[in-house]
């Protein structure tokens, strides 16, 4: 079976963002990478930063829009290094002011 992009939803509002699912768990049988979609119209992904100490860990953002018109980023995780990782979104709301979002990545067996 091919590995995936594990997919979170992003959901915006006046006070800020959530993640579901937060932590996200990425499956190293199952997954090579996540992707994050934002359900909110206006809001767009202009990157991410991730803590890790590994630096192939993971690979650096793709950022489109969907056929529904939605800002999709997604980034590789090899998956070769187990636990938690911080990492921030960062993203513009339909005003065009830049914010960020500190979830967590999960990488597990």
């Amino acid at each position: 079976m091919p590995k995936t992009l594990k997919p979170v939803t992003v959901t915006f509002n006046a006070s800020g963002a959530t993640c579901n699912p937060d932590p996200v768990p990425v499956s190293r049988a199952l997954n090579n990478g996540v992707e994050w979609t934002a359900a909110t119209p206006g809001y767009t992904f202009t990157g991410i930063d991730i803590t890790s100490s590994n630096p192939g860990e993971f690979g650096s953002p793709s950022i489109s829009t969907n056929q529904a018109g939605k800002s999709v980023m997604s980034v590789a995780d090899s998956v070769a290094d187990l636990g938690d990782y911080s990492y921030t979104l960062n993203y513009t709301d339909p005003e065009g002011n830049c914010n960020n979002f500190d979830p967590t990545i999960r990488n597990q067996t």
